[in-house]
């Protein structure tokens, strides 16, 4: 293949691949994510074990699903996930609103689904993406690319998070048709699949941007079923075997880890937590896509201390913030508790940009995938532990006496329980990092990333 060829299908592939980013990871419901759940009549305890079930189902493909795009194809891994997407959408549509059996095996058959997606896409976009660059000579815009990503990905998030908020309003939406002349009024149970629905066509885009993908031809080797799973389990075991022994993709892991599960847990009771600091719900998806717009700030920065700073160095930087953040949110602060949310934010965009950046330019080509999805694995492991350690914390504060005063505010039962449970953030926090820390150092004694 010549350059110029090379050059076409780089182009083409790095297009694809932040397009498929933008719509695949912007999702219209993100900021009613948990009212979704109580609306469709799930308790708080179903909505942390359906969550769980989520992080499982990665938890179980999230490697094999890498290591099976090296063998086969990421291109598959991609498509798969796109037709995931939009099988996950139909189940939460068809979900009916009264709760009860039928409800919870609708959204755990959509937590189930949306695993696989994430597990087939974990890995496979940013392996194909990046060996698109190493085979055109030019892996060293690898930074650039990802920057580019996360800005755009961000924009589409802002998007995605003003609509979506906009069309679960009732009053909004009723509003924007009398404006219009149009004489018919939603009620606020319908608009609650509006999100969904219009997710359901990102999906269709997210689909037709993965089938346009290419890559190259020693990724397109056809095996027999059998050979196909030796492979995979040989290129798993060369993966798990090479982040082991070498102390910075093992130590990239555990960082993900400890920034990620806590973080990821605020950022999946965001919309409970806007409510108890006493944010109008028609303000939701436009703090949710603010907070999103940081995206396109925030990889310049991350950038900027990747080049500048080592990684070790960075994570710490990373931890102090986010302490910041979380003791902020334990207070619950009515309005101001946005500001230490805002930090929360910006250290999970840090992170993801600084452990993409690094694993990708230390992994090796033909397992880059297997490494990556290790990567998500950890993340996904630890996420769904807090999941069910997040249950069994509400379970535990409910049989205990709850003060409803909170700073001369009287809250619900419910809300009383949520703003208890935020004060164990930052000691679950500092028990992660002082375990990570330790484990880092016992394995690696006389090294340093």
């Amino acid at each position: 293949m010549n350059q110029s060829l090379k050059d076409r299908q780089v182009k083409s592939n790095i297009s694809r691949f932040i397009c498929f980013r933008m719509f695949f990871n912007a999702r219209f419901y993100y900021p009613v994510f948990a009212l979704l759940f109580l609306e469709h009549g799930l308790t708080w305890e179903e909505f942390g074990i359906l969550n769980g079930i989520w992080a499982i189902s990665i938890i179980l493909l999230e490697v094999p699903s890498g290591a099976l795009a090296d063998t086969i194809g990421r291109k598959r891994l991609i498509v798969l996930a796109a037709l995931c997407m939009m099988i996950e959408m139909l189940a939460l549509l068809f979900a009916p609103m009264n709760g009860g059996g039928s409800v919870f095996f609708l959204f755990a058959l959509n937590r189930i689904i949306s695993g696989v997606a994430e597990a087939a896409v974990s890995g496979a976009d940013e392996a194909l993406a990046y060996d698109s660059l190493k085979s055109a000579g030019r892996e060293k815009e690898w930074g650039d690319v990802l920057e580019k990503a996360q800005k755009f990905t961000s924009l589409a998030f802002f998007f995605a998070m003003m609509t979506g908020s906009a069309f679960y309003d009732p009053s909004f939406v009723n509003h924007c048709l009398s404006f219009l002349g149009i004489e018919y009024e939603f009620s606020a149970k319908t608009l609650i699949k509006a999100p969904i629905l219009l997710t359901l066509i990102s999906s269709i885009v997210v689909l037709i941007a993965a089938l346009g993908m290419k890559e190259s031809q020693s990724k397109q080797t056809k095996h027999t079923f059998g050979k196909t799973i030796r492979l995979s389990l040989r290129t798993t075991l060369e993966g798990g075997s090479w982040i082991w022994k070498t102390p910075l993709p093992f130590g990239i892991l555990l960082a993900s880890m400890v920034l990620d599960n806590v973080i990821r847990q605020f950022l999946t009771i965001a919309s409970a937590y806007w409510s108890v600091i006493d944010l109008p719900l028609a303000t939701f998806g436009l703090v949710a896509s603010g907070m999103s717009l940081m995206g396109y700030f925030v990889p310049r920065i991350a950038k900027i201390l990747a080049d500048k700073r080592t990684p070790s160095q960075n994570f710490f930087l990373l931890c102090g913030l986010l302490m910041i953040g979380l003791w902020g949110i334990s207070a619950a602060i009515p309005y101001w508790g946005i500001l230490p949310a805002v930090l929360l934010y910006a250290t999970m965009q840090c992170m993801n940009y600084l452990s993409s950046r690094y694993l990708n330019e230390k992994a090796p080509s033909d397992k880059r995938a297997t490494v990556l999805s290790f990567r998500g694995l950890s993340t996904n492991v630890s996420y769904g532990a807090v999941s069910l350690l997040y249950s069994s914390l509400i379970a535990w504060i409910k049989l205990q006496d709850v003060n409803p005063e909170d700073d001369g505010r009287t809250l619900s039962d419910q809300d009383s329980v949520f703003v208890e449970a935020l004060g164990w953030f930052p000691w679950y926090f500092v028990i992660t990092l002082i375990s990570a820390t330790l484990l880092f150092r016992l394995r690696f004694r006389k090294k340093n990333l």
